[in-house]
């Protein structure tokens, strides 16, 4: 009976002993496994921190390419519009010295229209005139003609029907000659009138033509309206981690007592063999 408790004792023993050891290298590797999570937990931290901040710089960079883009944008489309409104100025300037020219010369038309006029008038009433005074000069002289063959039949003697005869025959031939005289001026007078509506109507004719020519008055073209700001994109930065994107902290593992589990139940079977040996007793 002793020898068979001695035998379990000494297997006891021997179990606790290996029971040890397992807990021992348990133990080691334990220690071992929570440095490397240690260590992987901050390398992995560092990770999250770097990429975090890759992504902010990122960002940062994106943005101020924008703000780039936009400045010289909006500094083009600025000199665009001011080159334009350049370019207007000028066509306008142009298109004044044109109008200011146009007036020139259309007031020196005018001016030449009514010196023709003028002169187209006063050459009718020259002509006019000559003809009415060849027209007189030529009554004179029918006058004076008449009256000398009056004259003469007079120192001829002539009396009676034959005097009065003569003086008849005188008298229609005076009236005849005077009245191809009187019709000779009135187709003058016509002509010369005819001749003065046809240069007033010229002249009509040669203002509307210097009026045709004329240019408008330019006007100013409206403005181009100003270059609006070019819109800026909107950039969102990266979320700052947390304490929950890096996880716990790594826990090393906890032994239960200051008996391992192994030896705890080495222990136990000791007892439960001593107990059944006693009872069989």
């Amino acid at each position: 009976m002793a020898a068979i408790i001695v035998t379990k004792v000494l297997e006891a023993g021997a179990a606790i002993f290996g029971a040890s050891q397992a807990d021992a290298a348990a133990e080691e590797a334990a220690r071992a496994q929570h440095k490397y999570n240690k260590q992987a937990w901050k390398m992995n931290s560092q990770r999250i921190d770097a990429d975090y901040e890759h992504a902010l710089a990122g960002v940062g960079i994106a943005r101020q390419n924008e703000e780039t883009l936009a400045s010289w944008k909006d500094t083009t489309n600025l000199k665009d519009w001011q080159y334009a409104l350049k370019i207007q100025d000028f066509e306008y300037r142009s298109q004044m010295r044109q109008y200011n020219k146009s007036e020139q010369l259309y007031g020196q038309q005018l001016s030449f229209n009514k010196m023709a006029s003028d002169a187209a008038k006063e050459a009718e009433y020259r002509r006019l005139q000559d003809a009415t005074n060849e027209i007189a000069y030529q009554n004179q002289d029918i006058v004076i003609k008449a009256m000398e063959s009056e004259g003469a039949a007079a120192v001829k003697g002539q009396q009676g029907r034959s005097a009065g005869k003569a003086d008849q025959v005188l008298l229609a031939s005076l009236g005849r000659n005077q009245s191809i005289l009187a019709e000779s001026l009135l187709s003058a007078r016509g002509e010369t009138l005819a001749a003065l509506r046809k240069i007033s109507s010229d002249k009509y004719g040669a203002d509307i033509a210097a009026e045709a020519a004329r240019m408008l008055k330019p006007e100013r073209q409206p403005q181009p309206p100003k270059p609006l700001t070019t819109p800026r994109a909107t950039f969102q930065d990266p979320r700052k981690p947390q304490k929950f994107d890096y996880g716990p902290k790594p826990i090393k593992g906890v032994v239960a007592s200051s008996m391992p589990g192994a030896i705890a139940s080495a222990i136990s079977g000791v007892g439960s063999g001593i107990a059944g040996l006693v009872n069989k007793k």
